[in-house]
């Protein structure tokens, strides 16, 4: 699939370094696709808030974004 602006995807947390906060996934929303294929996006945070991140390659790995699984009903 392309990401295209308003597509809702999953954005995985790092963590933090000294290991007291976990990676975590969070729902976030495509706000522009950069040239490169980065993509600019408000990450919907699972404490309430959100947040805007920058320059976020598509991955499984931290601070990356990635579809969320289909699901069949």
């Amino acid at each position: 699939m392309t990401p295209s602006i308003g597509r809702i995807v999953i954005y995985h947390h790092p963590g933090s370094a000294d290991g007291l906060h976990p990676r975590k996934d969070s729902p976030a929303m495509i706000q522009r696709v950069n040239e490169d294929g980065t993509c600019e996006m408000i990450v919907f945070s699972v404490y309430g808030g959100l947040f805007f991140n920058h320059n976020v390659t598509e991955g499984d790995g931290p601070s990356q974004w990635a579809w969320p699984p289909r699901v069949e009903g």
